[in-house]
């Protein structure tokens, strides 16, 4: 091994102590950017791609669970929840990790908006109303935003939708 490391010592000794520095800089820098571009980078990426599966795998279990919902006999109209329409829609949209904002619809109905949200929890929340809770999407308006959001404005109700 002295071998090899003879020379380069003996090369490293001639140089300039502000040549010596420098070198070992570069060397810093040199190590630093092949951590990042090994290590780090490709950590990100899987991350990233770990969120944007979980997320497809959300809104594939939403529309599962609507279809199946579907799928089964045709349920009467739900009684009105014991805690109000509004704080169940408060409820159930904290617990799905999302602040919305209710309002009357022009309709009628409890309207809600909901501003720069992912779209897999939104769905799921809206899967998990209308089947855990029976509750009936009246009206959805979805607008995308250049960061892979979404505004979303809807009406909801527990009966049957008003013409």
């Amino acid at each position: 091994m002295n071998r090899f490391t003879g020379p380069l010592e003996l090369w490293f000794s001639g140089r300039t102590l502000r040549e010596r520095r420098m070198l070992m800089v570069m060397a810093a820098l040199l190590l630093a950017t092949m951590v990042w571009l090994g290590g780090i980078r490709p950590v990100l990426a899987w991350r990233t791609a770990a969120a944007d599966r979980a997320e497809a795998a959300a809104v594939m279990l939403a529309e599962a669970r609507a279809s199946v919902a579907s799928l089964g006999p045709a349920r009467p109209a739900a009684p009105p929840p014991a805690e109000g329409l509004e704080p169940l829609i408060r409820r159930t949209a904290g617990a799905a990790g999302l602040e919305v904002v209710t309002a009357m619809s022009p309709s009628g109905q409890l309207g809600f908006q909901l501003s720069r949200v992912r779209s897999g929890p939104l769905f799921a929340w809206l899967a998990a109303l209308e089947t855990d809770h029976r509750l009936t999407v009246c009206s959805l308006g979805v607008v995308g935003n250049a960061d892979a959001t979404l505004n979303v404005e809807g009406a909801l109700t527990a009966g049957p939708c008003a013409g």
